[in-house]
């Protein structure tokens, strides 16, 4: 099974990739660290090959280093602001807004929980004007109803979701944005797709569930 990509004229939302660049995706390496999780990281740390991380607001290659595998969530909502309104933040100062809104808590070893979905619905409604809504415990024929113009729903799935014939998957660790349902086809940008299935890519839902983990947040633009 592989991704097919659309025009991008066919696009809804723009995208946008959570390593600053679609193409520095190919470039992210997952690596099964054991059943329960995955080891995310870029084959290159070599500053003359990485993305220009100041263009995006970062203080430092490590910061960089350190966020960008982190910032899915983000980069959905960056897709959604870009589309929606004509607000254009640097991907870190998103980060440090939602930062003090407590959608991600660094802990005291330097680990990461986040994004937290409560926290961050309340912030993207306060500061954007966007109606979110919790989803829990749907499967995603039920919850691609709501889909259309104007509402998009953040996707918890696998990341290894950019290789769709991957044996039991995880499901869940990563947030694509789901733009389009149609046909029993799901369209959704990948913030860590690989550079040729990641913006506005479609899989089959039945192949699109295997990697769901049934929850995640409807985003609605407001007038």
């Amino acid at each position: 099974m592989s991704i097919s990509t659309f025009p991008s004229h066919d696009a809804i939302l723009p995208y946008v990739s959570q390593w600053g660049s679609l193409d520095r995706n190919d470039e992210v390496v997952m690596r099964r660290a054991a059943s329960s999780g995955l080891d995310v990281f870029l084959r290159s740390a070599d500053p003359s090959q990485m993305h220009a991380w100041a263009s995006d607001g970062y203080h430092s290659r490590e910061d960089y280093l350190f966020w960008s595998r982190k910032v899915c969530g983000l980069a959905c909502l960056q897709s959604l602001l870009l589309g929606w309104t004509d607000i254009r933040l640097p991907m870190r100062e998103l980060l440090s807004l939602s930062l003090d809104r407590g959608c991600y808590v660094v802990g005291p070893q330097g680990e990461v929980r986040g994004l937290i979905y409560r926290p961050f619905m309340a912030w993207v409604g306060s500061q954007f004007g966007f109606e979110c809504r919790l989803v829990e415990n749907t499967p995603i024929r039920e919850s691609a109803r709501a889909v259309r113009p104007g509402q998009a729903l953040i996707a918890s799935v696998s990341p290894e979701i950019r290789d769709p014939s991957t044996y039991r998957p995880r499901q869940g660790g990563h947030l694509v944005l789901v733009h389009e349902v149609h046909g029993g086809t799901v369209r959704f940008h990948n913030p860590s797709g690989y550079s040729h299935n990641a913006d506005s890519a479609s899989l089959p839902m039945h192949v699109f569930e295997r990697f769901h983990a049934r929850r995640g947040i409807m985003v609605s633009a407001t007038p």
